[in-house]
């Protein structure tokens, strides 16, 4: 093995088995002879590894065989035979030959000649491996500059193999007469271009071209996709993305109709060093058919614009925006973008120090109902919020400090301002004998009111200061019980709160706007306000009691029941109808939870008259199933304890069913009901989908029978392809 031109290289045996290393000591423009203080071939060190070596000094050639791997910058070959050809320049690898280049791809060859650097050559039978495992094959490949690579006869896919029949073709694949693979840009462009499904060429291109695996984010038009329906026709959308830089991206998307006038949607993304930037929106001129399409602007524009911005001023402090528009009520709807009966937009600034929070907030409201106007919106500006908490002192508590504020005006209506500040105090006990739980509570509102133009029944309108100051006084018991049972732990915990304060806190002086949508569930009934907001006081005394009891297996899984009930001892009724608390009694609310394992999980929380138990409102949820079959399904009732009530009954039921057929199929379906007044189907679904490594497919139909102003009923057909690395085709 040795011979006179090892004296050139430095040599490193492996004690460990019979691998000799050897730098080659030639620099440009050096000598035999010389021994250069960084072994290089060519502009950079090489390492060659192999189980022999035989270097002809005399030739100028030097021969590995043998597991042989050559290492130059980030660029590996590993071949049965390597010859290196220093006068000629040139490094022959044969046999089972790869090339693992730095940017994480695998060159295959039968028989690769590559310059001295490792940068250019020729590659018989070449065979690309991409890391996420798409695969690229041609008869042979020329690469030039160390950039791009020129090849002929070319299959492309990321579609696995068939484990029992290799040679079978897959999913989907490119073939084309000629590829050029800029290693630099890194695009795949084709010449003479044919997909091929299942084997079967179904679409041609002279040319074409896509990034390659490894690029995440590029610049470019997106696969177009296409749809068709009764009030838009037939329409198409074209993407074009714009990589405007490594932290922010743009998609402009216009969409092109039969029926309509075009619509542009625009969207921009921008990653902050401390926070985030989202913009979306869109704009179209066309005409409203139905005059009752309420329009911000009187002319023929319709569009929207959503908008959210998050950023951490530094540890304690963070502000964001959210900004939502649209400039009807039924156009978020028409064109698919969202669907909501209002928006709210906000501006806030938030602060955290230890225990204490601050916040300065800002909320504008647009209503989307037909019978909403922009004119009687309120405007909240500012609404301010802190509160502080005190450390906890053993045996004594501890205190807590509230200061809020709500400014509330209108063009049209009743304008609000309100201050609010509560002193309180919270002493939690535990008797260890026993683990009887006590909790002590007491707090100190005081809300001063200026109000103008506010409704009272039978009075004239408002103008003027009002206000409360009162004293809430509260103390809870919780005694836990704990059981084994067998592979199950049993626990009851038996709760009552006796809640007091002063009465008639309410009046007409003050206008309701934050305590308008409430009632009585399982979550509030044992709070001291189980009002929503400040405008309206949970008054007087009242006794709450209720229990819960949980089954915790062992092994996972849980099943609980709570139920509960409130008897007022003094105070005004002047809640809501439909609120369960009309009456001395409060209905009996409660919740049930069935999880004994992963494959079900029901929720049913219910409100029943005390008089006859009768269902006030029934509300379940429940998913169950294997994912081979699966169900989830929704029930809401809700009964109104009087006729006429501003709070109508309701009940509707929807469901949906996903069973998954194989590992790649699925098929889907669902719909909903409403089972109240005007009784009937609001929408069905049904549809299938596939998913493999390279493919998405997905096929549904569809109905909706909403009608609201320029919304109509309408039946949706979908088709939506997506082939890996090439985006989507279809609608």
């Amino acid at each position: 093995m040795a011979s006179p031109g090892l004296r050139h290289a430095r040599i490193l045996v492996d004690r460990v088995g019979p691998v000799i290393l050897l730098a080659f000591a030639m620099l440009p423009g050096g000598s035999p002879g010389t021994l250069a203080q960084e072994p290089t071939i060519g502009k950079q060190p090489v390492v060659i590894t192999a189980d022999s070596l035989r270097h002809d000094e005399r030739g100028g050639r030097t021969v590995a065989t043998g597991n042989v791997q050559v290492t130059q910058g980030g660029r590996t070959v590993r071949a049965d035979r390597v010859v290196y050809d220093r006068r000629a320049g040139r490094v022959t690898a044969l046999g089972n030959v790869s090339i693992a280049e730095p940017g994480g791809e695998t060159v295959f060859g039968d028989r690769v000649v590559l310059s001295e650097d490792l940068r250019d050559g020729v590659i018989e039978r070449l065979r690309m491996l991409f890391p996420d495992g798409t695969r690229l094959a041609a008869n042979g490949a020329t690469r030039t500059g160390g950039r791009k690579t020129e090849m002929a006869k070319v299959v492309f896919s990321p579609c696995k193999l068939c484990e029992e029949d290799p040679t079978k073709a897959p999913l989907w694949r490119l073939k084309a007469r000629r590829v050029i693979h800029d290693w630099k840009t890194r695009d795949i462009e084709y010449r003479d271009a044919w997909l091929e499904i299942y084997g079967l060429p179904v679409f041609y291109s002279p040319y074409f071209s896509h990034p390659d695996p490894t690029v995440e984010r590029r610049s470019g038009f997106l696969a177009p996709t296409f749809g068709t329906g009764k009030q838009r026709g037939a329409w198409i959308m074209t993407p074009y993305y714009w990589r405007i830089g490594r932290d922010r991206d743009a998609t402009v998307t216009p969409l092109i109709s039969t029926q309509e006038n075009p619509v542009l949607f625009m969207e921009y993304r921008e990653r902050l060093e401390r926070g985030a930037i989202f913009l979306r929106g869109s704009y179209t001129s066309a005409s409203r058919p139905n005059p009752e399409v309420r329009p911000v602007f009187r002319d023929r524009s319709r569009g929207h614009f959503f908008g959210k911005i998050r950023y951490d001023i530094d540890k304690n402090w963070r502000f964001g925006v959210d900004g939502n528009w649209s400039a009807d009520d039924t156009y978020l709807r028409r064109y698919d973008v969202a669907n909501a009966d209002s928006l709210k937009s906000s501006a806030w600034l938030e602060g955290f120090h230890g225990r204490n929070y601050t916040a300065f907030r800002l909320h504008h409201f647009q209503g989307l109902r037909i019978d909403d106007s922009y004119r009687t919106s309120p405007l909240v500006a500012p609404y301010i919020e802190h509160e502080r908490f005190g450390a906890t002192v053993p045996r004594l508590g501890r205190w807590h400090f509230g200061f809020s504020t709500a400014n509330l005006t209108r063009w049209e209506g009743a304008d609000s301002y309100r201050t609010t500040i509560n002193l309180g105090w919270r002493l939690p006990h535990i008797h260890r004998p026993t683990g009887l739980s006590f909790v002590g509570k007491f707090d100190l509102f005081a809300d001063g009111y200026y109000v103008a133009q506010v409704d009272r029944p039978a009075a004239a309108k408002f103008n003027g200061f009002a206000g409360r100051f009162h004293p809430v006084a509260e103390v809870e018991v919780r005694y836990p019980l704990v059981r084994e049972l067998s592979n199950v732990r049993l626990v009851v915990e038996p709760r009552a709160a006796l809640i007091g304060t002063t009465s008639d806190l309410n009046t007409s002086k003050i206008p309701n706007e934050d305590s308008i949508d409430f009632e009585l569930d399982d979550a509030n009934l044992f709070s001291a306000n189980r009002y929503p907001g400040r405008d309206r006081v949970d008054d007087g005394s009242r006794f709450v009691y209720g229990v819960s009891a949980a089954f915790l297996g062992n092994r996972g899984g849980q099943s609980e029941l709570f139920l509960g009930q409130s008897l007022r001892l003094s105070g005004s009724r002047d809640f809501a109808r439909g609120s369960g608390l009309r009456n001395t009694m409060s209905d009996l609310v409660g919740r049930l939870r069935l999880n004994p394992g992963q494959y079900l999980d029901l929720v049913y929380r219910f409100r029943l008259d005390p008089a006859n138990f009768r269902a006030q409102r029934n509300e379940v949820t429940t998913f169950a199933g294997v994912p081979a079959l699966n169900i989830s399904a929704s029930y809401l009732l809700f009964e109104s304890d009087e006729p006429g009530t501003d709070i109508p009954s309701r009940e509707e039921m929807a469901f949906a069913v996903r069973s998954g057929v194989t590992k790649q199929w699925t098929i889907f379906g669902g719909s909903r009901w409403n089972l109240g007044d005007d009784a009937g189907n609001l929408n069905w679904q049904v549809g299938s989908q596939f998913n493999n490594e390279c493919c998405t497919l997905r096929l549904s139909l569809g109905q909706s029978f909403t009608r609201d102003r320029d919304i109509r009923p309408s039946t949706n057909f979908l088709f939506r392809l997506g082939l890996k690395h090439l985006g989507q085709i279809g609608g």
